[in-house]
């Protein structure tokens, strides 16, 4: 009997071997895809705070005007570093792009061409690190607020296009600024 129990002791089945490396690929699998989800969640957190920065430079730059008066300003990005040179312009007057429902700026009305020849619209350039260059679709929308134009509702949209297609894995909606701007 002794035999018998020495026997049965000395290593795994077939069985044995087949299920513990099914479990051992099923962890593995398991990891490496959230790995992957990780590096993906990892990018569209730096896009979005990216643009969502992009969008808080342009209303800083509105916010920081007169609200009595309309001026074109201009800003610079990384590429354009001259301000008298800088072909980015934000134009201060009511009115620019079209607004959604819900009050976000709606990027599939009126052509980013329209938008730019009238300085509602930029395309803002971040450089990163190790030459990367990422390009923001900017736009907003400026209106009047109260009697006499005391004020101005101010909405920028800023968004990457290549991470602005719906329905796609990497799908990052627009980063949305509101505000108002007084006297």
């Amino acid at each position: 009997m002794a035999y018998r129990a020495h026997k049965r002791s000395q290593g795994f089945s077939l069985v044995e071997m087949t299920v513990a490396m099914l479990v051992l690929i099923v962890g593995v699998l398991g990891g490496m895809v959230m790995v992957v989800l990780g590096m993906s969640r990892d990018n569209s957190n730096r896009v979005d705070t990216t643009a969502t920065n992009v969008a808080q430079t342009v209303m800083e730059q509105i916010a920081g005007g007169p609200t009595n008066v309309n001026p074109v300003l201009t800003i610079t990005d990384c590429v354009q570093t001259d301000p008298a040179t800088s072909t980015l312009k934000i134009n201060t007057a009511p009115g620019g792009a079209g607004l959604k429902t819900n009050g976000d700026v709606d990027f599939s009305a009126n052509t980013a061409a329209a938008l730019k020849a009238t300085k509602y619209q930029m395309n803002y350039t971040v450089c990163g690190n190790n030459g990367l260059i990422t390009v923001y679709d900017v736009r907003w929308n400026i209106q009047a607020v109260g009697t006499g134009g005391w004020g101005k509702l101010v909405t920028v949209s800023a968004r990457e296009p290549m991470t602005a297609k719906p329905g796609g894995i990497s799908y990052i909606p627009p980063a949305t600024l509101r505000s108002i701007v007084s006297m």
